[in-house]
């Protein structure tokens, strides 16, 4: 197909044939990196024919590949270069903003957005509820690592040898009966919290104040911050927790995913959120 054929076929003829490439491109995925012709046709449901036009240009740019080992396409060095340029210039504040709404919003309590720096979590962003009894938190504010939900997640895939140098540069002091005081304590918690997907800070900060944290990952897969919910202890109960730790873990994949992190079939489907609050606050239960 050349340009000027294209071109005479008019403007809408150009608009379906790239829709088409990028449905051919979203055709690829982790799970299927590498499609036969028939196999993109099927998945696509357009005609033998038009697909094999439509790969033979995206192959000419650099954005498919064909592979002579396997007889299959797969995704080019050029969608990877495309990609590469939204990851570099994609920073964690400004792709979290959006999402630090929507929680605040959906779960009436404070949203945060922290990152892990000489041992200690730094708040980058906080995004407040619209209410009057409400976390007050601060962007820069610092809080140690070990008793907070935010720094379990950010600690979680630390090395033995990892942990045993952060614990060796911390004091572990008790803020209340249920702070976390020794490197011992700290293990058996991080490993719950790998395994979970997720950290509560259960009053071990603040008595009074509960916390649910969830990992945000880059294209690597690498934890490079974290986002969570803080408010009253007593709106984090039986009933809403399971909503709320629901909510905070799509939100660090939501996250994750804007910044290059492809989504694992076990990974929860950000595309499941619920746009209702998933919460009765403590203004709501003083009502009559």
């Amino acid at each position: 197909m050349t340009r000027g054929s294209a071109e005479s076929r008019g403007p809408n003829y150009q608009v379906r044939a790239l829709d088409r490439a990028l449905d051919i491109l979203d055709s690829f995925s982790l799970n299927a990196p590498e499609l036969s012709l028939s196999k993109i046709a099927e998945r696509v449901d357009l005609p033998l024919s038009t697909v094999k036009r439509l790969v033979s240009a995206l192959e000419d740019r650099g954005y498919l590949e064909y592979s002579e080992e396997t007889e299959l396409y797969r995704i080019g060095v050029r969608a990877f270069e495309v990609g590469s340029i939204y990851i570099q210039s994609t920073s964690v504040e400004a792709e979290a903003h959006p999402t630090l709404e929507w929680l605040a919003r959906g779960c009436q309590q404070t949203a945060n957005l922290g990152i892990l720096n000489r041992g200690e979590v730094v708040h980058i962003a906080v995004v407040p509820p619209d209410r009057p009894i409400r976390y007050f938190a601060t962007v820069g504010e610092r809080e140690q690592a070990y008793y907070t939900g935010l720094g379990k997640v950010l600690l979680s895939e630390y090395t033995d040898e990892q942990l045993a140098e952060y614990a060796a540069q911390t004091t572990f002091e008790q803020r209340t009966r249920r702070t976390i005081t020794s490197l011992d304590m700290l293990r058996i918690q991080l490993r719950e919290v790998e395994k979970q997907g997720y950290a509560m800070d259960d009053e071990e900060s603040v008595v009074g104040l509960r916390c649910i944290a969830a990992p945000i990952r880059d294209a690597k897969g690498q934890i490079v911050a974290a986002v969570s919910i803080s408010g009253p202890s007593l709106e984090f109960d039986e009933q809403l927790l399971p909503r709320y730790v629901d909510s905070v873990k799509n939100a660090g994949l939501e996250i994750s995913r804007r910044l290059g992190y492809s989504i694992r079939p076990e990974d929860s489907d950000p595309a499941s959120w619920s746009a209702e609050p998933a919460t009765t606050t403590l203004e709501q239960m003083d009502k009559p």
